[in-house]
């Protein structure tokens, strides 16, 4: 009698994987905790904290930018570098494409080397006056905001590798490693929010609240599902059961622009508002970047539409899939190979995003706009594109659990 495999035997890859993510992000969250030596503590918090575009920007990436630690830069280096890599092979370059595995890896870790400098003496810029002093050399010559960029630098390599680890050994790639930060900060950034009004958390609150978030996650989850199918030929398969496609999803950028959006916003104010006096031009542009006028609303809403079609764009890449399709022999009804293909796609994708550009808008706009007259609801724009960012990645991860669960799960005979 042939014994059944054990339900462990079944499964235990998932297990593992899941193991590895777990104690991957233990360790990441334990290294937020370490605190920068030689730093003043709460010095360096309130001069961090008082930097609204940092803060969203910690939201969204799942930094710790409002506190002086090893690993404050969380992931924002490495992300931002593999969107820098995205955009740089979404052009279809020669030189790119002939570059091997192991160049490539060079490539982005120098890449993210630079990112992480110029983001830690930004960092360490910000923190101010926050360094107790520790002279050497016979010029005396403080070296700790050096050693700090050091650091931090390092520990945004650290990072990386952690989130490597996971791609290789884990669940849902690189990016899970932010889903904890973006838990924790969604209550915050729900009562905090935006312009430091306050969502008071009442019953009545609460109750809204959970309805919205309901509602809201249901309707986000459908349009991530959601795509486009463009009927594809492929001669060189034999199919008689199903048409082939290609699919083109609706929401092609996902929550990416709300990772950056916020940040990008605020980031012309925080400079303004420093200065004593400020001149008629100075204080008009001021009004087109505050959420609490019309024209700071109207601003950041091209900001999220540009960024929907830059990050929707680098996600599809028209031309590599185009070429790949040509190498393949694979092509669609009525349209030339090359660059004709390339076209067909940039169409269908500039037509999809114009449309979820609208939901887009919707989640960043209307609540800015009912916080004109009702206090707390604009914190809302910032509490949902979170939430956005948060499904798309765990919809991710669900869908490689699944594929691991059921990996073991069926019999020839």
């Amino acid at each position: 009698m042939n014994q059944q495999p054990s339900w462990w035997h079944i499964h235990r890859g998932l297990f593992k994987r899941m193991a590895w993510t777990l104690l991957l992000i233990i360790i990441y969250m334990f290294g937020q905790q370490i605190y920068l030596p030689n730093v003043d503590i709460f010095s360096a918090s309130q001069s961090l904290q008082g930097v609204p575009f940092l803060q969203m920007l910690a939201f969204t990436t799942g930094g710790q930018l409002g506190m002086p630690t090893i690993l404050s830069l969380g992931m924002q280096p490495y992300m931002t570098t593999l969107i820098i890599w995205q955009a740089v092979t979404s052009l279809d370059l020669d030189g790119v494409r002939h570059l091997s595995q192991k160049q490539v890896g060079y490539i982005q870790r120098g890449l993210a080397i630079v990112l992480g400098t110029i983001q830690a003496i930004s960092f360490v810029y910000l923190m101010g006056n926050s360094f107790l002093p520790l002279y050497v050399g016979p010029a005396n010559i403080n070296v700790t905001p050096a050693i700090t960029v050091v650091t931090l630098v390092t520990g945004s390599l650290f990072t990386m590798w952690l989130a490597d680890q996971n791609g290789q050994r884990g669940i849902g790639g690189t990016v899970t490693m932010i889903i904890p930060g973006l838990l924790a900060g969604l209550p915050t950034t729900l009562q905090r929010g935006l312009g430091g009004t306050a969502f008071k958390m009442t019953h009545v609150h609460i109750a809204v609240t959970v309805v919205i978030t309901l509602v809201f996650v249901a309707v986000a989850v459908y349009l991530n599902h959601a795509e486009l199918r463009l009927p594809l030929q492929q001669p060189l398969i034999e199919n008689r059961f199903t048409d082939s496609y290609m699919p083109v999803k609706l929401l092609a950028s996902g929550g990416m622009p709300f990772m950056y959006s916020m940040s990008l916003f605020s980031f012309p104010t925080y400079f303004l508002n420093g200065r004593i006096t400020l001149t008629a031009s100075e204080q008009t542009l001021i009004r087109w970047f505050l959420f609490t006028h019309w024209e700071g609303i109207v601003t950041y809403s091209v900001i999220i539409v540009i960024l929907a079609f830059a990050f929707g764009y680098i996600s599809l890449q028209p031309a590599t899939v185009a070429r790949n399709l040509k190498e393949s022999g694979d092509y669609f009804f009525s349209v030339a190979p090359g660059a004709a293909t390339s076209h067909f796609l940039t169409r269908h994708f500039v037509l999809l995003t114009i449309w979820s550009s609208f939901f887009l808008v919707l989640i960043g706009a209307v609540p800015l706009i009912v916080g004109l007259s009702v206090r707390g609801a604009a914190n809302f724009s910032q509490y949902l594109g979170g939430l956005l960012i948060l499904v798309t990645i765990l919809d991710n991860v669900l869908e490689q659990v699944r594929a691991l669960w059921n990996k073991n799960r069926y019999e020839l005979f």
